[in-house]
């Protein structure tokens, strides 16, 4: 959660799949979730009010739901396509975009989209392209999305300009990467490449720059 107090996380039990809250303080955990569903993926609203998570309650593909992460009230879907699952990754600081992995089964694709979660909530294709895109991470003030691509051969990270794409495009990892989560600053970027975890620090001013990566 933003505050660090508590994980929203996923557990498999009795057939199903339903998120839980774990309370880090008082060690508990407390369900959320309690549909024939398997939901999975949660991911935390910027403010920690809410919990976004991915479930397949709805078509065959499922779609994308949140509820109050005290428990109270009921789920609300926020999105759902007939030709892709979608799954919630990332939002914005501000709370106003939600950065999403989409995937289509025949044939296989892996893209990144985003969500508005103002107004009518209208949805946008980011990294439409014909290798797998996945796993993006809006920075903390904005102006960049990290995500793993494996247009090189193989899983690697590599960080572009948003909500405008192609204005720039930059290679962070050089031997294999995956899972890129920004520092709460912005100063660095984490990843995981085979068995270690990796940081680079990273500039975003005049231009963006990144050091070396050091475990």
């Amino acid at each position: 959660s933003p505050d660090g107090t508590k994980v929203a996380l996923t557990i498999a039990a009795a057939g199903n799949q339903d998120i839980w809250i774990w309370d880090m303080p008082h060690k508990t955990p407390t369900k959320l979730t309690f549909d024939k569903a398997e939901d999975g993926d949660p991911l935390w609203t910027p403010d920690g009010n809410r919990v976004v998570f991915r479930s397949g309650r709805i078509g065959a593909l499922g779609g994308i739901y949140w509820k109050s992460a005290a428990g109270i009230g009921e789920e609300e879907l926020l999105a759902s396509r007939p030709d892709k699952a979608l799954v919630p990754w990332s939002f914005s600081r501000d709370g106003k975009i939600l950065a999403l992995t989409e995937f289509t089964l025949s044939p296989l694709t892996v893209d990144i989209g985003m969500l508005s979660m103002e107004g009518k909530r209208e949805m946008k294709e980011l990294l439409q392209e014909k290798h797998f895109e996945f796993e993006p991470q809006i920075s903390p003030d904005g102006r960049y999305v990290a995500y793993q691509s494996d247009e090189s051969g193989k899983g690697e990270i590599y960080v572009r300009s948003f909500p405008d794409v192609n204005k720039g495009k930059w290679q962070v990892s050089s031997n294999g990467g995956g899972s890129p989560l920004w520092s709460p600053d912005g100063r660095e970027l984490f990843y995981r490449s085979g068995d270690a975890t990796m940081a680079v620090e990273i500039e975003t001013e005049p231009t963006f720059k990144r050091g070396n990566p050091k475990v």
